[in-house]
């Protein structure tokens, strides 16, 4: 060549080296061994002869002599791998050389060795031919762009990263778990932990979820006070909300299967309870059948004996021994112009009809209590009337002294009265829910039962109205949370030892018995359908129960009597009576109590607007209708003399006054 390049330029020197032919039985390693000795002359300065022992392979990129920067800036996209532009301050070639780049996150194992490849050069002038061929792979092309650029040049050739692949982290790995540890020390808003005092102390909201105080504060204040809420779930929430949590840390035990184990048990019971209710109810009516068996198999003795003389009236019981129990309106008064009256109440001690009506003082709105002297039915000496509630009243319950009334209306709380002084004895509030009734137990005459709407029966002892004895979720573990309808109070007798208590609600019926232990064991009772009204009568022990309409079937009246059989109660169905086909309102039927055979059941039947009344000695037929231009919200049976039986009939203004005869 006719050009000489400076002997102490490297660079120079490795490009204008010209590599000789190698010989036909060149093995692959001594062309291993050439292209090594090649691609190390590139960085090496020139020495006598003899020359010095090559050093070991070596990475070109980690050479510290070089002194290379990269320039990550200048990745560019859009090829299958990024570019990386490689430079050189002591005036080597810019280079660039597509490299690959792993982005695998498991662990990776390299090794360091590198293999150098040379480029394929450019013919240099006065070469006789070209270049060997120099390893398996095909050679790595560089693009240059330098204006240095000079001779023949090499890049290193990494060998393949294996890759390793990473294994899965298990759910119970330390980091894992310690993340879990964090959750419940950390806010939720700024993610930094929570202090015991201060202003970012740990406080909760209503829906139960944990800030620190400050970061929620802030939260509700860069809000508009109508959508303020919780800043997790987003429930509605005020200032007034934020509670003080003195805790050092707080952690929650998963019980979500145990907590399904217990709704699975509980459902399991509910099935052997009702199993066992179905099971006494078919007992009860074989052992009905047996006794009716027996009754007919005597009957047909007796009338094979007796031959002609056993007429059929003597078959048939004896019915010519039945009574007719006949309504005569006594008087038809006026309770006030305005509708309001609701419920009826009898003091049999007092002899005063107590009478629910909307207030007639124009001073003091609201609803009052209006009292009837019996048996003349005029107002009682002192207050005619006394103000009870600003809201309409739903039920009136008088203690077992009958010096006491307690009135139910649609507040959360209620007053307890007396009847002689026209006070007020106390207040009771139990809960936030209205109340729909009331009554006082007959054992434990302090005893009070309130009925919500939600279907709850709370029991306070009125000589303490500020201490809640007992809260029952009746029919709440069934999904059944709508209003107690009724409370009726259950006198001890031979079945019941201890007495109870009896639940209506719209949808169930329950019984809460009394253990000798004082503790209350809940039964639900044998009579499924929606219902508006019960009564229980202590004399005949007999149960009413009126059965709301439906699409195929009319008011169904049920008396039935509390049996037990095996330790599970029941009702024990006595007769069924039907009334009418249309109910808009929840109107409350009666019973009266005539003596031991004779039973007389009063109701109000809206499609005909007429009160109608059954007798238990004459099966399913009406008596008696009486018509009514409106409708029977409620009736009492009024004993006034034991000879001497009322009926008082209560409309949305009057009082309809019946006398009862017998025929």
């Amino acid at each position: 060549m006719d050009d000489q390049e400076e002997p102490d330029d490297p660079a120079s020197v490795a490009a204008n080296e010209v590599v000789p032919a190698p010989e036909p039985d060149t093995t692959a390693a001594e062309e291993e061994e050439s292209t090594r000795d090649s691609s190390l002359e590139m960085f090496e300065q020139p020495a006598p002869s003899p020359p010095p022992p090559l050093p070991p392979p070596v990475n070109v990129l980690d050479e510290p002599v070089v002194h290379m920067e990269i320039e990550l800036a200048r990745i560019q996209q859009g090829m299958l791998s990024p570019v990386i532009v490689i430079s050189n301050i002591n005036n080597v070639p810019e280079v660039q050389a597509t490299v690959e780049i792993s982005t695998d996150q498991g662990n990776e194992e390299e090794e360091d060795d590198t293999v150098p490849i040379p480029l394929e050069p450019e013919p240099a002038a006065g070469s006789d031919g070209p270049l060997p061929d120099v390893a398996v792979e095909e050679p790595i092309e560089l693009s240059d762009s330098s204006p240095n650029r000079s001779g023949q040049m090499f890049t290193p050739l990494r060998k393949k990263r294996k890759r390793a692949i990473s294994p899965k982290k298990l759910l119970d790995s330390p980091v894992q778990s310690k993340d879990e540890d964090e959750e419940g020390l950390l806010c939720p808003i700024c993610f930094d932990a929570w202090t015991l005092t201060g202003d970012h102390r740990v406080v909760s909201l209503k829906c139960g979820h944990l800030f620190g105080m400050s970061c929620i504060k802030r939260w509700m204040q860069n809000n508009p006070a109508a959508t303020r809420g919780c800043a997790t779930c987003k429930a509605r929430a005020t200032m007034r909300d934020i509670r003080f949590i003195y805790a050092r840390a707080i952690k929650a035990v998963d019980n979500t299967r145990e907590e399904e184990l217990l709704q699975e048990l509980n459902r399991e019971k509910l099935k052997v309870i009702d199993l066992n209710t179905k099971l006494t109810v078919v007992n009860m009516k074989v052992l009905e059948q047996s006794e009716k068996i027996d009754t007919l198999e005597r009957k047909l003795l007796a009338f094979g004996q007796g031959g002609a003389e056993f007429t059929r009236s003597q078959f048939d019981g004896g019915a010519e021994h039945r009574h007719s129990y006949k309504l005569f309106l006594e008087k038809n008064i006026e309770i006030t112009r305005e509708s309001g009256c609701r419920a009826l109440a009898y003091s049999a001690k007092h002899q005063l009809l107590l009478i629910s009506q909307k207030s007639t003082q124009p001073l003091f709105p609201g609803y009052s209590i209006r009292m009837l002297q019996v048996p003349g039915f005029v107002a009682s000496a002192g207050a005619a009337s006394m103000l009870v509630s600003s809201r309409s009243v739903r039920d009136i319950a008088i203690d077992a002294s009958d010096d006491l009334f307690a009135c139910a209306a649609m507040e959360k709380m209620v007053k307890v009265f007396s009847i002689q002084n026209r006070s007020v004895q106390c207040t009771i509030t139990p809960s936030q829910d209205p109340l729909w009734s009331c009554a006082f137990d007959k054992e434990r005459s302090k005893f009070l039962y309130l009925g919500s709407q939600r279907g709850s029966v709370y029991v306070y002892d009125i000589r303490q109205p500020d201490q809640l004895l007992e809260e029952f979720r009746v029919g709440h573990g069934q999904n059944d949370y709508t209003g107690v309808v009724k409370i009726c109070p259950v006198e001890p007798t031979s079945i019941i030892p201890c007495g109870g208590f009896l639940v209506c609600k719209l949808k169930s019926i329950w019984f809460y018995e009394y253990t000798p232990t004082q503790q209350i064991e809940s039964h639900l009772l044998n009579i499924t359908g929606a219902f508006s009204a019960m009564s229980y009568n202590p004399d005949s022990g007999l149960i009413l129960v009126s059965v709301r309409p439906t699409t195929d079937k009319p008011t169904t009246l049920v008396l039935a009597t509390l049996e037990k059989l095996d330790g599970v109660f029941a009702l024990k169905l006595q007769h069924t009576f039907e009334g009418s086909r249309v109910q808009t309102v929840m109107y409350r039927c009666a019973q009266v109590y005539l003596n031991d055979a004779d039973t007389l059941v009063a109701s109000y039947v809206e499609d005909s607007k007429m009160l109608s009344t059954w007798c238990t000695n004459r099966g399913r037929l009406r008596v008696q209708q009486l018509p009514m231009n409106e409708g029977i919200l409620d009736i009492c049976p009024i004993r006034a003399t034991p000879g001497q039986t009322y009926l008082a009939a209560l409309s949305e203004c009057r009082c309809r006054i019946y006398r009862l005869n017998t025929e």
